[in-house]
């Protein structure tokens, strides 16, 4: 297995240094109570094209389990990476993996934090390399392989079973990446080719998925849940052309409740879109999860609007 340097070097790799520092310091703030979290992957990607939040995410970290697992094989895959490729080169992958597995698992998902990402696509990129590169001999031994490969699926399990929430998606398409990146790196010309093509094919997947067609790519309830709280938000702010944006959304995405819809109903009247707010307000109270006050409520409002456009 490919032991870490040692820790007295950390001069000789400024990038992965800085990496490793800049995640303890937020992880800290972030335990101590500091709102750094609003740093992190939320609505405003979507909303606001706001794709630098990759960056603190991937620094922030649950627990100390989590925070000591990534460090542990960002300072040694990294390490490696920086010495051989040098400092820009290793900055690059590092934000290449980063932003590629965050945004894959903003977009289907509800967002995560921590280097996971980076770390399963450090690993994927040197399982390649280290097969076809003299200069990464021994970089991956079939050990660390099985241990990645165990603590994949054992995340799937774990977050199935509701034991505990992992970025699955961060680390799977951490790792693919990591492994066209390497077949970029030292392939055929062909595979060289094919896997840029690839490289490009996801991050545009994960770019669009996780802006234009994020409500419609994004199957988790919470999710849904946090855009329609922006849009009330913008309601409670007099944005009432911004809530009917967001709350419209809210409805496209899957599972969305009849409570968004009612939601909307309110946001297009404040809007004036007043024929809008009838519609929205009928297909809440057509839903099944409709309560009685919202189905009472939609009714008085759509003969009330009707009468009020007719009288118009």
């Amino acid at each position: 297995m490919l032991s870490p340097p040692s820790l007295k070097n950390v001069l000789y790799y400024p990038v992965t240094s800085s990496v490793s520092l800049a995640a303890i310091v937020l992880t800290l703030m972030w335990w101590s109570g500091q709102p750094v979290d609003e740093l992190a992957m939320n609505y405003l990607v979507w909303d606001k094209w706001q794709l630098w939040r990759v960056l603190p995410a991937t620094l922030l970290h649950v627990n100390f389990f989590h925070l000591a697992f990534n460090l542990y094989w960002t300072w040694t895959f990294g390490a490696l990476v920086e010495r051989i490729f040098g400092h820009l080169r290793c900055a690059g992958i590092f934000l290449l993996l980063a932003a590629g597995s965050m945004l894959a698992e903003f977009a289907v998902l509800s967002g995560g934090v921590g280097l996971s990402g980076v770390g399963y696509g450090l690993w994927g990129m040197l399982w390649v390399l280290e097969k076809r590169d003299s200069r990464f001999t021994d970089a991956v031994d079939q050990r660390t392989s099985q241990m990645f490969a165990g603590w994949f699926f054992l995340c799937i399990l774990l977050t199935v079973t509701g034991v505990m929430p992992v970025a699955n998606v961060a680390h799977g398409v951490g790792a693919l990446m990591g492994a066209m990146l390497g077949l970029a790196i030292c392939g055929t010309q062909m595979e060289k080719w094919k896997s840029i093509a690839g490289l490009a094919a996801v991050m545009l997947m994960v770019v669009l998925g996780s802006t234009v067609l994020w409500p419609l790519a994004n199957f988790s309830k919470s999710a849904e849940a946090e855009i329609e709280q922006a849009g009330l938000k913008a309601l409670d702010h007099n944005d009432a052309a911004h809530a009917v944006k967001l709350l419209e959304s809210a409805t496209k995405m899957k599972h969305a409740p009849a409570r968004a819809w009612y939601n909307l109903g309110v946001a297009c009247q404040h809007a004036g879109k007043y024929p809008d707010a009838i519609r929205a307000f009928e297909h809440a109270g057509g839903m099944p999860d409709a309560s009685a006050d919202m189905r009472e409520a939609a009714k008085d409002f759509s003969i009330f609007s009707t009468q009020s456009i007719t009288n118009h």
